[in-house]
């Protein structure tokens, strides 16, 4: 099972300044299991991963040492406008490579106006 955390840094801090949601997560990727408080018995949980990401502009900015360690941390920078009109150029080129003509000369101006729109 694969585990996919979006914007790890986002849960709200309670009056302790902990993450609930937080620390119940770094708990079971420590001993991985759950408890079952009905039955009082241990479910173990394994062969699972964790995937997250965060937001370094908005959220807490801190992660618990306790559950960062963890994870292999990478930083990554949202790449620069010409990089972007690559990228896209590569993809829609290969699309439209089969029309002739006037679609496939659209495809340069159209990747320029949705980059300059967003």
């Amino acid at each position: 099972m694969l585990y996919f955390i979006d914007d790890m840094n986002m849960p709200k801090l309670d009056p302790y300044n902990t993450q609930n949601a937080i620390a119940l997560m770094r708990q079971h990727i420590d001993y991985s299991h759950w408890y079952d408080r009905q039955k009082l018995t241990i479910k173990d949980i394994k062969q699972t991963q964790y995937i997250a990401c965060m937001n370094p502009t908005a959220g807490s900015f801190v992660v618990n040492p306790r559950l960062q360690r963890h994870f292999w941390l990478l930083a990554i920078p949202f790449p620069e406008q010409s990089s972007l009109f690559t990228i896209y150029n590569a993809f829609l080129n290969k699309h439209f490579n089969k029309f002739k003509g006037t679609i496939s000369e659209q495809v340069a101006p159209i990747i320029k106006a949705t980059l300059t729109l967003h």
